[in-house]
């Protein structure tokens, strides 16, 4: 089972007191199918509602991490894959197949855990992307399965990172990201925002977009490992928990 943390605190919450907040339990799959299991809190975000600044630099602990570009993007999404062979390689990869697999769309998780995972872990991956949906799906009141209302959208957006190496070719990869939706049907203000925090073990797997052309893909972790607090960027909080902020890749000339 692999951890997952969040913050309600987190939640920007301008809604009833807490006492009457509802309380949701989400089991969400990982892109490898391990479930994930965490406890949100549903809540109504009004329009006043306050933003993250996913590229706030906090002093030295804090610095900005510039993700690497792909070499190349796949699927009818533009997922990016190709990431360098370095610790940056690694930690992009991570973020984008986190940012790829949460979503409402079965078929296109499906498609973006088996970009992300390692060949003999796609069964798992496949599998593991349908239950993710459906559990995402529950969370916001819509159908498990089928076609979503119009205007139903959910956007996972990383705002931190932290890593480690773990071994040749292997990297711990912590991913803090923003998950905000609407639920479509006149909805024109987000329903629901979470932040959460995942650790994935990110693999260097030569070959895996073709001769020569290895890339970062996710597999299982054996070991039990902790996930870093939730924090907001800009805050002390992120700074201590060892997050560090993101921004795109730089622009080629």
């Amino acid at each position: 089972m692999r951890p997952v943390a969040d913050d309600p605190a987190l939640n920007w919450d301008l809604g009833p007191p807490p006492s009457a907040r509802r309380r949701m339990v989400i089991v969400v799959v990982s892109i490898v199918g391990a479930i994930l299991l965490a406890v949100a809190a549903w809540q109504l975000l009004r329009p006043e509602a306050e933003t993250v600044n996913a590229s706030a630099t906090i002093g030295n602990a804090g610095e900005t991490v510039v993700l690497a570009p792909p070499s190349g993007y796949e699927g009818a999404a533009g997922y990016p894959v190709g990431f360098p062979h370095n610790e940056v390689g690694a930690i992009s990869a991570a973020a984008a197949a986190l940012e790829a697999a949460w979503t409402l769309d079965a078929a296109q998780a499906e498609q973006a855990a088996l970009l992300y995972a390692a060949p003999e872990q796609h069964d798992a991956a496949r599998a593991g992307a349908r239950e993710a949906v459906a559990g995402w799906r529950e969370i916001l009141g819509l159908p498990k399965d089928g076609a979503l209302p119009d205007g139903a959208a959910m956007r996972t957006r990383t705002v931190g990172v932290q890593w480690k190496p773990r071994g040749q070719d292997q990297m711990q990869v912590s991913v803090l990201v923003q998950v905000t939706a609407t639920r479509g049907v006149g909805d024109t203000e987000p329903t629901f925002s979470n932040s959460y925090a995942i650790s994935l073990l990110m693999h260097w797997q030569p070959g895996m977009r073709g001769t020569d052309q290895g890339d970062w893909v996710n597999i299982p972790d054996p070991l039990a490992t902790s996930v870093p607090p939730v924090a907001l960027p800009g805050t002390p909080e992120f700074t201590t928990a060892g997050w560090k902020p993101i921004s795109g890749p730089k622009s080629t000339p």
